[in-house]
């Protein structure tokens, strides 16, 4: 006798087709896979389970809040990792992919075109070790630059500014940096 649900077979033991909707496995029909396999519907054979895998955490990106890095005392980061491996219909599933946290930061206000106030060339020293080189440039075209425009510029910026942020900024200028 041939084996059940069989269309095609090698041997009466040993099925090489079977009907249509059953899936083959070590030569016999299936109409769902044994534990740890997954149906492949192209071939209609059992094959082994694929378990998803995932690579390590990136590390945590900077904080930001909407997209900037200053102008902000606590924001979020976030980290990800990719998935190395799909997981097969009944393998494991993947596991999230990223992740975001909370994060606060020294507030650190952002440069918006000779803006300077003394303030934040000390702050900017104190908190920026690394990009020194570029910071003294930044200072020299700033200098020369800003004559003109703090002058020009504050009344209008006073005007924008809501009464909330100018005390805000106030009690700013108090605080020391803590790097």
């Amino acid at each position: 006798g041939r084996a059940d649900n069989c269309d095609t077979c090698f041997n009466k033991n040993f099925c090489t087709k079977c009907k249509a909707g059953f899936y083959l496995h070590k030569g016999r029909c299936f109409d769902i896979c044994p534990e740890g396999f997954t149906p492949n519907n192209q071939t209609m054979e059992c094959a082994t389970a694929v378990h998803c895998e995932v690579s390590e955490w990136s590390l945590w990106s900077p904080c930001t809040k909407r997209g900037k890095t200053c102008g902000f005392r606590k924001g979020s980061e976030s980290r990800s990792r990719e998935i190395v491996q799909r997981s097969s219909a009944h393998g494991n599933p993947c596991p999230k992919t990223s992740e975001t946290r909370k994060c606060t930061v020294q507030k650190k206000r952002c440069p918006k075109g000779g803006k300077g106030s003394k303030d934040k060339e000390k702050r900017k020293k104190k908190s920026n070790k690394e990009g020194n080189k570029e910071d003294s440039q930044d200072k020299q075209t700033k200098e020369s630059s800003r004559g003109k425009e703090h002058r020009g510029n504050r009344e209008a910026r006073e005007k924008k500014e809501k009464p909330e942020n100018k005390k805000r900024k106030r009690q700013n200028k108090k605080q020391i940096p803590t790097t």
